[in-house]
């Protein structure tokens, strides 16, 4: 049995929400590597990730599935968390992200869901309605719900990514799987 899994997290939000925005801002850094050598956070300690980031603009859940199962393969021998983002879409698209819950769900890893519940480019807000789908289709992880407003507000931004970062370090620092 696994008493310490590895730790992944998932950055979840509507398309163009600032999820890729939040990651640079954490790792203060604008691009990322996920088959090079984990990175470090300043605000995470010592902590190694491996990114996988991808576009918001022009992917399919198809290939952002490939390219975590590669990610993941890559580094099964690494001791390192991984972070991805994720748009929250069920609408059967080429976008929708059921198939790549269902992989996270059999991954063995101790899976994160951070869900950015407002926009950062505008007034969208993740509905009720869509909260719901990811829960019944989040089998094996824990699921946290970051509601703070922070619509084009830099100041509200940075308080929400602060927060992230001081659940990413609880989480990373525990031994065992973590449960709220």
């Amino acid at each position: 049995m696994n008493f310490n899994p590895k730790k992944l997290f998932v950055i979840v939000g509507y398309p163009h929400t600032g999820k890729t925005k939040t990651l640079q801002q954490i790792f203060q850094r604008r691009l990322f590597f996920p088959f090079k050598q984990p990175i470090q956070a300043p605000s995470l300690g010592a902590a190694p990730f491996i990114v996988v980031n991808n576009s918001d603009t022009n992917h399919r859940s198809d290939d952002q599935l490939a390219r975590i199962r590669s990610a993941l393969h890559f580094h099964t021998e690494t001791d390192t968390s991984f972070l991805i983002p994720a748009s929250l879409v069920f609408d059967d698209s080429i976008r929708d992200m059921k198939g790549i819950l269902a992989y996270l769900n059999r991954s063995g890893l101790d899976v994160h869901y951070l869900v950015l519940r407002n926009s950062w480019f505008d007034k969208h807000v993740i509905s009720d309605d869509d909260l719901l789908l990811l829960e019944q289709h989040v089998e094996n992880g824990t699921i946290h719900i970051l509601d703070r407003l922070v619509t084009q507000s830099k100041l509200r931004f940075d308080e929400r990514v602060k927060e992230i970062e001081a659940l990413m370090r609880t989480v990373v620092e525990s031994r065992v799987r973590y449960c709220e």
